[in-house]
């Protein structure tokens, strides 16, 4: 938002020689934060307006004209200045302006009196390029050749006052919530305050002269979720022309473009006001009628920029009978143009849902300066002054013109000021200061709040500009910001202090994440957002719980229209980055929430589940002369699932009285007391359909699935546009912190010698290796310690269906030497239960 100071004095008497980067840092601290104080005066010096009254060809140049101008000297006495001018726009009676003698333009360029082809000329005429103004902020004739006055300037008025370059502007960094300072009767408030100042409103005060305004225009509202108040205002026997001088000036000091008297009008009416308006020609909307609907499927518009928009039924629109005229807060048709051949406009004032018209600027690509003050919220209050101030403005600048008695106005729910209740104690309790009540009062009253005090008790009407004002430190909050926060002394808080800690969710997730970084995995943060095709593409079944996900209102964009439901595209999506930067080998994972809704649309907060999901693909090691590049393979994501179960005390490793962590390559002298009552995970085939079915497991316990490891299905491969082998991991970490883990307790190994067994085992394909580790833990005796498999062989030898498997088996006692007595009964008694699994020894 920017605000011109010269225009802000008409609202508070401002001292303008007071050092204007003063007053911004007053206002800033009081937070309305000026970003930047910006001066219009580019450095022009002895620029006046000056009057052609003679133009005659230059004796020797074709392309040269002699004009004489009439101009005030320094003195003030009327002079005439002969200046030899190449511009074709010139003419007799024109006010133009005119660089003296020892001028100065925008660039630096000095002007100094000399000869043209013989002629002497003594200064220059100027364009708009010569003052420092974009082009972008004249009228399209304005931006070329010389720059020509109204009728009726002055002549001797300096260029910067004619065009408001001697203003200096500021432009503020307003927050959202500050919707009322997005005008200057809004900033006017603060201004005021700032300067011990009672700001102005503008009188407004309509001359209606027309025919009534019944039976010709009428406003109807069928989307009333997106739009709660819709006025209008017809004026006729309107003359489309230039606005005023100074009405162009602040429209461009302000940052928008002048057009014509009506558009300008709407323009300075959202500036002033902060409404946003649009005009129609009456003549080109439909049965005079404007709707406030949603699209239709299908429909299209062509904008005021001439490119045609395809809308859908979430946007919110303005259409009279025959289809859509305007996209609501953003921008209007062409076919209902203001154009010159307008006799008869009618004005739109209108209040519409803010997130809505954020969502449609978005999908058009187009933003505004209306979108933008809709996206904040507008007053409810302003919208009948916003419609009667551009009829009392236009009527102004075009006498002509005949405002309709009457103003169509639809407000079906009036909206009701709202009141904060609280006392100065409180206020001073939050604040920690001890600012007096009746300085409270005072703020607050200059603020244009409505004070009514019982007792000790303040009761505040909110104004209708202020909808961020809600609660009692929203009050304290105003209070604060005019004391001025420098005024108020630092204080310590008073608390009752206690140790911290972290959440057991927490505590797991940072566990884990330092387990998977340690074990030569790169953690990656992803969006917590996700798009159905990525679960397309993981192959899941129609009705899996993983389509039912969270849609977003306003999603970053169109890739990320959902909340996730699972991190497996997103970690994918990642590597795919990874490879295109020629990053072929990863191991890479995240630790992260999913979002799972209770219900649809939703009604209470959706569960966040954490988990953990990785990807190893590519190489494991790199290329050396001692050693051979190897590819990841299934047994590396299995070993640091394995490993990181067993670090969380889950997984059956830990049963060893000895393991060997698969990662770390650490042996653990000691082992637990109480391994008969650990929960120990059961590995089985996942079930999961983006995994390859013969080379993927899932981990339960006590028949809660905590994780699942494995290759991804080839197709799943092709679809994501990888290629090779790729491997993943997921982690419910949530059905971990569910499992109870009993308290390490650990002791000495035994003192005495170990003894082992190797058993090799002719077994059904059908029968796990898992099971037949079962049985023989199951009927090992108390002596058994471990039992690992160490070879499987199908082939000759071996029956068809069958397989050989071979495994060690480690007995130890804590109180002697074991000998083969000790163990030969649990041998036999392991061989009598293999038989049951139709196994027996080779």
């Amino acid at each position: 938002m920017k605000a011109s100071l010269q225009w802000m004095n008409e609202y508070v008497p401002l001292d303008l020689n007071r050092p204007a980067q003063e007053l911004a840092d007053e206002l800033t601290q009081a937070g309305i934060p000026v970003e930047e104080v910006l001066s219009m005066d580019p450095g022009l010096k002895k620029i006046y307006t000056g009057k052609i009254v003679e133009i005659t060809k230059h004796p020797d140049a074709d392309k040269l004209q002699v004009c004489q101008v009439q101009c005030l000297s320094e003195d003030g006495e009327e002079i005439t200045k002969q200046i030899v001018t190449a511009a074709t726009n010139v003419a007799v009676g024109q006010i133009v302006p005119v660089a003296y003698h020892k001028s100065r333009l925008a660039d630096g360029t000095e002007i100094k009196k000399g000869k043209l082809r013989g002629v002497v000329s003594e200064g220059m005429f100027c364009s708009v390029a010569e003052f420092g103004i974009s082009s972008d902020l004249v009228r399209p004739e304005e931006a070329q050749g010389i720059y020509i006055f109204p009728e009726g300037t002055p002549i001797g008025l300096d260029i910067k006052e004619a065009l408001m370059l001697n203003d200096t502007v500021y432009e503020f960094e307003l927050t959202a919530n500050r919707a009322d300072c997005f005008s200057m009767v809004g900033l006017s408030r603060e201004f005021g305050i700032m300067t011990n100042q009672k700001a102005l409103f503008p009188v407004i005060m309509v001359n209606e002269n027309g025919e009534s305004i019944e039976g010709k225009a009428s406003v109807a509202i069928e989307a009333h979720d997106l739009c709660t108040r819709f006025t209008s205002r017809l004026v006729t026997n309107v003359t489309i022309e230039p606005s005023p001088l100074w009405m162009q000036n602040r429209l461009r000091n302000s940052g928008i473009r002048p057009i014509n008297n009506v558009v300008d009008v709407t323009n300075y009416v959202m500036l002033e006001l902060g409404q946003p308006m649009h005009a129609y020609d009456y003549d080109c909307v439909a049965d005079h009628t404007l709707i406030a609907r949603r699209a239709k499927a299908g429909e299209t518009l062509t904008t005021l920029d001439g490119n045609e928009r395809e809308l859908n039924e979430s946007m919110l629109i303005i259409a009279d009978t025959k289809g859509p005229i305007g996209v609501a807060g953003v921008m209007g048709g062409l076919t209902s143009e203001v154009t010159d051949k307008t006799m008869n406009v009618l004005f739109e004032a209108a209040v519409f849902n803010g997130p809505s018209i954020r969502r449609t600027s978005k999908a058009l690509g187009m933003r505004s300066e209306a979108s933008g003050r809709f996206e904040r919220g507008v007053n409810h209050k302003y919208t009948a002054y916003a419609i009667d101030r551009a009829a009392q403005l236009l009527q102004q600048i075009c006498p002509s013109c005949k405002v309709s008695v009457g103003v169509v106005d639809v407000y079906p729910e009036p909206v009701e000021q709202r009141t904060v209740t609280f006392t100065a104690e409180q206020i001073n309790d939050y604040l920690g200061t001890s600012i007096e009540k009746d300085r409270m009062i005072d703020i607050l009253t200059k603020l244009e709040f409505g004070i009514t005090e019982s007792g000790d008790t303040i009761e505040a009407l909110v104004p209708t500009w202020r909808d961020d004002v809600t609660v009692m430190p929203d009050i304290a909050e105003e209070v604060a910001r005019i004391v001025s926060y420098d005024n108020i002394a630092p204080t310590i808080p008073v608390a009752i202090l206690s140790s911290g800690g972290m959440t057991p969710k927490k505590a797991l997730t940072k566990e884990v994440t330092h387990y998977l970084a340690h074990a030569g995995l790169s953690q990656i943060i992803t969006f917590s957002f996700m798009h159905k095709d990525g679960l397309t593409n993981m192959m899941l079944p129609e009705g899996d719980s993983r389509y039912t996900a969270i849609p977003i209102l306003n999603p970053i964009s169109e890739e990320f229209p959902y909340m996730r439901t699972t991190l497996v595209p997103a970690v994918i999506e990642a590597a795919k980055r990874n490879i295109a930067q020629q990053n072929k080998d990863l191991w890479l994972f995240e630790t992260a929430n999913v979002y799972e809704p209770k219900a649809l649309p939703l009604t209470e907060v959706p569960h966040e589940r954490p988990m953990a999901c990785g990807i190893m693909m590519g190489k494991v090691t790199e290329a050396a002369w001692n050693q051979a590049q190897r590819d990841t393979d299934f047994y590396d994501v299995k070993g640091v699932v394995d490993g990181l179960l067993a670090k969380l005390g889950l997984a059956e490793s830990l049963n060893n009285a000895t393991y060997k962590d698969p990662i770390q390559s650490k042996t653990i002298a000691t082992h637990l007391l109480n391994k008969g009552n650990l929960n120990v995970a059961d590995i089985q085939p996942s079930s999961e359909s983006y995994y390859h079915p013969g080379v993927s497991a899932h981990y339960t316990v006590n028949g809660i699935t905590i994780a699942n490891y494995g290759e991804l299905h080839p197709q799943v491969v092709k679809n994501f546009d990888l290629s090779g082998k790729v491997y993943m991991f997921e982690i419910d970490l949530e059905a971990v912190l569910s499992i109870t883990v009993p308290p390490f307790r650990y002791q000495s190994f035994s003192k005495f010698p170990g003894t082992s067994r190797d058993l090799a085992i002719v077994a059904p394909v059908s029968v796990t290796s898992g099971e037949i580790v079962a049985l023989i833990k199951e009927h090992g005796g108390e002596y058994l310690e471990s039992v690992s498999i160490f070879d499987v062989y199908e082939g000759e030898h071996i029956e068809a269906g069958y397989r050989s498997l071979a495994y060690n088996l480690q007995f130890r006692s804590m109180e002697g030497t074991l000998n083969d007595e000790d163990i030969d009964g649990a041998i036999q008694a392991i061989i009598d239960a293999l038989t049951t699994k139709n196994c027996k020894l080779r």
